[in-house]
């Protein structure tokens, strides 16, 4: 993933990187657990937490959202229910 290049990142980014850094730790896992866990690397867990990596996906959601008048939040709960449906994914 490529480093962001801007002066202020977006809002949006800095909350994802508080709530990454949050939910990390209060898991009691090191950046490197996180990282390998998730398939990518330290480094990338580190931008990401301190809103220097922008995973262009968070954007898109956003936008998408806003489009439908949702919220991140709502997005995610209509995710979590479309994966509960889905066959061989934990739903029908």
């Amino acid at each position: 993933m490529p480093r962001a290049k801007y002066e202020e990142p977006p809002a949006a980014l800095v909350c994802l990187g508080q709530a990454l850094r949050e939910l990390r730790e209060a898991k009691g896992l090191k950046q490197i657990e996180v990282a390998t866990a998730a398939g990518i690397t330290e480094s990338q867990v580190s931008d990401i937490e301190r809103s220097k990596n922008n995973p262009g996906w968070l954007l898109v959601m956003q936008l998408l959202g806003d489009g439908l008048g949702l919220s991140l939040a709502d997005l995610a709960a209509a995710y979590e229910r479309a994966v509960e449906k889905a066959p061989g994914e934990g739903g029908a």
